[in-house]
């Protein structure tokens, strides 16, 4: 892959600065455009790109993914409750708590990987085609929502393996990356005209969530199929116009984004009761320059060397071979 990968963890720095920034952007006053325009596109590019980095690995799922969901569900849980004074709050693993639902969704797309991962132009494109489907079917069961994550795991299903089949399609995937200035013309046009549709209000942010059926969220099949063209559009240009370089501050926060993904929460949420108190509402500008310190400070090397070695279950795995190796030699010494 060489220096492609670095159009991708610049990409998902600013991902990352996008979701901060979403999820201040709740309790701000107004902005009520700039946060359908964000949750048009950030979390199906961010799982385009996770899907675009997946590999099918046994241990990295339990450590990365299954542990970290546990752990925080219950930090999470415990921390509305004490923290916030949620007294409607219960601790459960079946309803993931806020963003967790992209944990446990990785988990779900982790472990399909060998039922889809087929060789084949045709194949992946046929297989593609039925995701879609799937996606946009979906929204007609009522029984699905926040619990397992599972009318989001089926919405942004396409968008993961898309990621997954294009890091091995070789010269398709390469034109998709090449820039050009046409290349930039188009897109800014069609920017504009995605921005104007958003604009209109047909749109609303229950829609783009992903978690809601049509009933619920008050849409329909053809909007939602609208809805996943503009998310796979967005892909396309954010793909297209990323620089491919080595970006000093991006390049560095892209590789080091769970940490902050993770941590960022509570720091939202403690904004946010502290202006509540107040009865205020958090001004913009201040989420953006909250945004910016949170992923300076928690987008680096030594944070996620902390995080890894709390926040995943390899001390664990570290631990019982200590004790085994331990225990096998007080064994020998004993005989």
């Amino acid at each position: 892959m060489g220096n492609r990968l670095y159009k991708y963890d610049n990409l998902k720095a600013v991902l990352m600065f996008l979701v901060v920034l979403g999820h201040f952007i709740e309790i701000v006053e107004g902005h009520k455009l700039l946060y359908l325009v964000i949750y048009s596109f950030h979390m199906p590019l961010f799982i385009f790109i996770s899907g675009y980095f997946a590999r099918f690995n046994r241990k990295n799922i339990c450590c990365r993914l299954i542990f970290p969901y546990c752990v925080f569900q219950v930090l999470y849980t415990y921390f509305e409750i004490v923290i916030l004074g949620s007294k409607k709050l219960s601790l459960t693993f079946i309803r993931p708590r806020w963003f967790l639902w992209y944990l446990f969704a990785m988990i779900v797309y982790y472990l399909l990987i060998p039922f889809f991962d087929v060789r084949g132009y045709k194949k992946r494109c046929i297989l593609l085609f039925v995701m879609v489907f799937v996606s946009l079917w979906s929204g007609y069961d009522n029984r699905l929502g926040y619990d397992f994550s599972a009318e989001r795991i089926f919405t942004f299903l396409p968008f993961f393996f898309a990621g997954y089949y294009m890091k091995e399609s070789g010269s398709k995937a390469a034109r998709v990356n090449a820039f050009s200035y046409k290349k930039l013309c188009a897109a800014l046009v069609f920017i504009a005209l995605i921005v104007k549709l958003l604009g209109l209000g047909i749109i609303s942010k229950r829609m783009l969530y992903g978690s809601y059926s049509y009933e619920a969220a008050g849409y329909n099949m053809p909007l939602k199929l609208m809805i996943l063209f503009i998310a796979f559009l967005w892909i396309v240009i954010a793909v297209t116009l990323m620089p491919n370089v080595k970006a000093a501050f991006l390049s560095s926060i892209g590789r080091y984004t769970m940490p902050v993904f993770l941590l960022h929460g509570f720091i939202v949420k403690l904004v946010g009761k502290y202006y509540a108190g107040k009865g205020e509402e958090l001004p913009f500008a201040y989420a953006v320059i909250f945004s910016i310190i949170i992923i300076l400070l928690l987008g680096n090397k030594f944070v996620n060397c902390i995080f890894t070695k709390v926040f995943t279950d390899e001390w664990v795995q570290k631990l019982i071979k200590f004790l085994g190796a331990k225990g096998g030699r007080v064994c020998l010494r004993k005989n």
